[in-house]
């Protein structure tokens, strides 16, 4: 595991993101339905508590996570999300400064691809599989915040 200094990260209290790929590993004890709703649970309060806010994106067994907030809240997140049983292959795609939140709205959004995603998928297909283990520190955020403009206009449309 990378160290704080080796990461960019400069000040524990400066604005960071950090976004990282894992794969999902879950017992048979719960279905993975159940452990992402424990997991999604166990976020929304612990990012609250220390100022994070980020998006969670599940597809194909992979998550794609992206955590903005102090940069000591973040990277302690990070290394329980590494430690977690329940995730595999951990990868950091960017860790470093952040000019501004992107999911400031976010206490942790968890997002699966629907049928109303069809365009995102659309993209994912013709480029190749759902790859995250390939995703830049770009493509990663392009993504996410792809996912987060259809979360919006999805409870938009609901509200109305």
């Amino acid at each position: 595991m990378e160290n704080s200094a080796s990461l960019g990260i400069s000040s524990s209290r400066s604005l960071h993101r950090l976004i990282y790929a894992s794969r999902q590993s879950f017992t048979a004890n719960q279905s993975p339905d159940e452990e992402v709703d424990a997991i999604i649970r166990a976020s929304i309060r612990n990012n609250r508590a220390v100022a994070l806010t980020g998006l969670l994106l599940i597809h194909e067994q992979w998550f794609v996570q992206a955590l903005e907030g102090p940069a000591e809240a973040v990277m302690t997140t990070y290394r329980r999300i590494v430690d977690d049983r329940r995730h595999d292959s951990a990868r950091l795609i960017f860790a470093g400064p952040a000019q501004r939140r992107e999911f400031a709205d976010w206490n942790m959004c968890a997002r699966r691809f629907s049928a109303a995603d069809d365009a995102i998928l659309d993209t994912l297909k013709q480029r190749e599989a759902f790859a995250p283990a390939t995703l830049t520190e770009r493509s990663a955020l392009r993504l996410l915040k792809a996912v987060r403009g259809i979360q919006e206009r999805t409870q938009l449309v609901s509200m109305r």
